[in-house]
């Protein structure tokens, strides 16, 4: 019997998948660093670009204090000559946003943190729709031509997907499930999990810009979803853009919390 989570358990818990996100796409650039110092997680990615740097608290409560989580992420992005991101949540890091705020550390995001915890229904799709599951390189090519694809609409830019997804090879692991969307035998849409500390996270949802409206973002996240819940996740979690909030609301995630996306553009600090 799998009893009922406490909410401070998920909070802490969709914090830690949330971090293990941040290291896993760090991973897939061979020349990625990850670094952790007292609850505080750095990380260096595939580019100079904000998108690909990024640094979480990861400790149940507010610490390290804030002005010292600013200076130690000032010292390290400075020596890489690199612009960051920073995760705020909202449920424990009032301290850093005000933090983030006196220092020009610009928000770009307020996402809502959703849940789910019991099995999607079905839905019919078109003949032409198949969902399927990534086993091999072939399909983890096909997964990051569409991320690269979709995520344009969120201002990622390509030349930034392309050393993100340089290696796609490197998304293989036991512990991440990945699906891509065809239409007609053609790489049209993407979702996947990554399971960690017995939940699991949404990730990299997203459709082609030619392929979108038809049902392919729900589709696949219904998938990823269902197979992390039937593998045995407490729940699943994601942080929802401004296109998937509605559709996660739609299809049963509810809000649990925020968190806040503060960047920090190139150039010395």
């Amino acid at each position: 019997m799998q009893y009922p989570m406490k909410n401070n358990d998920l909070l802490y818990l969709s914090d830690l998948n949330l971090a293990e996100s941040v290291r896993e796409i760090t991973r897939w650039h061979s020349g990625g660093h990850v670094i952790e110092h007292d609850d505080l997680l750095i990380t260096k990615g595939a580019d100079l670009t904000p998108v690909t740097n990024f640094t979480i608290r990861t400790a149940p409560e507010a610490k390290p204090p804030a002005d010292k989580v600013m200076e130690m992420i000032r010292d390290y992005y400075y020596e890489c000559n690199s612009g960051f991101s920073i995760y705020v949540r909202s449920h424990i890091d009032s301290d850093l946003e005000t933090t983030c705020q006196s220092a020009n550390v610009i928000k770009i995001y307020d996402n809502p943190g959703m849940m789910i915890d019991k099995v999607i229904p079905e839905k019919p799709m078109p003949e032409d729709v198949e969902i399927r599951p990534v086993k091999d390189i072939s399909g983890a090519e096909d997964f990051a031509r569409v991320a690269i694809d979709s995520f344009q609409s969120l201002g990622m830019r390509p030349e930034t997907g392309d050393k993100i997804f340089a290696a796609p090879e490197r998304m293989l692991k036991p512990y991440n499930y990945l699906v891509v969307g065809y239409v007609r035998g053609v790489p049209s849409s993407c979702a996947m999990v990554i399971f960690s500390h017995s939940i699991a996270g949404v990730y990299w949802v997203g459709t082609a810009q030619n392929a979108r409206r038809i049902g392919l973002a729900e589709a696949s996240t219904r998938a990823v979803t269902n197979e992390a819940l039937n593998k045995g996740a407490r729940v699943v979690v994601l942080q929802a853009s401004r296109f998937g909030e509605p559709i996660y609301r739609r299809m049963g995630f509810n809000e649990f919390t925020r968190y806040l996306w503060y960047m920090y553009f190139h150039k010395k600090i």
